[in-house]
């Protein structure tokens, strides 16, 4: 299956700007971290030179810029050179890749800026605070206060989009509720999600992340596959949650360089690299600059049995390292 795209302009669509999906389920797919739905053993290619995909997917919750969904066998192949994603109700890019099969993005030149915006804290928040009521949207409870799941509000029900909200519910083996929390359920500005036996490859370039509701890249490996992954000229700024964020669990590692390139002023962490379990972590960052980001510029964390190293060449990074399990090399 293969789509190209060239000079042509998306916008002011209520749903996804462009939707490419190979799966059975359609919209209740899912992201490619759940897996949900089949498909065919067909691979999907998406090339986009000079498109424009602009003020789209703010008439439904999760309605992305361009959404691509793969199931079994087959694996996404993402190329995007000179294109914007701007000012999207959810995700910018959401590639979801929920079985066998890898994915692979080469961005160049490329902006995703102001998405993720449909499920609006200004206004939601409001509407949770009423649906809750006298509950706070997060607590916990020692065993021997005995809450049940009824004791608490539930899902939020009749609010403007019951989907913009996030509910989950920790339970001690006895049943009863050890913690709860509700959260606003924000996008990303570019977000990959590969599940299955396959590999996240991408390249990013020359481009720019700013202002988006939550991470301005988020991208997440499970299973047996590893995330190789180059950024250089490359800022991300202005985002609510982390700059960028990486993780991998499973029988994989992480290979990231990053050259030339910055994370500022994000509500979250700069950069963010995670290895859950015993791959290897190795991460170089040459010429990089982070800056008043809310919490650490630069966080690598190695929490299984492999080994992790983080490099630092000429670079500065003001708002510190948090480094654990991770030896770091200058």
């Amino acid at each position: 299956m293969k789509l190209t795209l060239a000079e042509v302009k998306v916008s002011n669509v209520a749903n996804h700007g462009v939707h490419v999906s190979d799966c059975d389920l359609a919209d209740a797919c899912g992201a490619g971290a759940t897996g949900a739905g089949g498909g065919s053993a067909a691979s999907i290619s998406v090339s986009f030179t000079n498109v424009a995909i602009e003020n789209v997917g703010n008439g439904k919750f999760d309605a992305d810029g361009l959404r691509v969904d793969e199931r079994d066998k087959g694996s996404i192949t993402f190329t995007a050179v000179d294109s914007t994603f701007t000012g999207v109700g959810a995700d910018g890019v959401e590639l979801g890749e929920g079985q066998d099969g890898r994915v692979e993005a080469t961005v160049l030149g490329s902006r995703f800026n102001d998405n993720g915006g449909y499920c609006n804290p200004e206004i939601l928040e409001d509407e949770l605070e009423e649906f809750l009521g006298a509950f706070d949207d997060e607590d916990e409870f020692d065993l021997e206060e005995m809450v049940a799941p009824a004791d608490l509000p539930g899902k939020v029900v009749g609010s403007s989009d019951d989907g913009c909200f996030e509910y989950e519910v920790d339970f001690y083996d006895s049943g009863f509720v050890e913690a709860y929390e509700y959260a606003i359920d924000v996008d990303d500005g570019f977000d990959i999600d590969e599940e299955g036996n396959g590999s996240l490859r991408v390249q990013i370039l020359n481009s720019e992340i700013r202002n988006n509701l939550d991470e301005g890249v988020d991208f997440d490996e499970a299973d047996r596959g590893s995330i190789d992954l180059v950024i250089a000229d490359t800022r991300a700024s202005g985002n609510t949650d982390d700059g960028y964020k990486f993780s991998e669990e499973g029988n994989g590692g992480i290979d990231a360089l990053v050259l030339r390139s910055g994370s500022e002023e994000n509500g979250g962490k700069g950069f963010v690299f995670e290895e859950e379990d015993n791959g290897s972590l190795e991460v170089s960052l040459e010429q990089v600059v982070t800056r008043d980001n809310d919490d650490t510029g630069v966080e690598v964390v190695q929490g299984g049995r492999g080994t992790g190293v983080l490099h630092l060449n000429a670079s500065s990074i003001e708002d510190g390292i948090d480094a654990d399990g991770v030896t770091i090399s200058y």
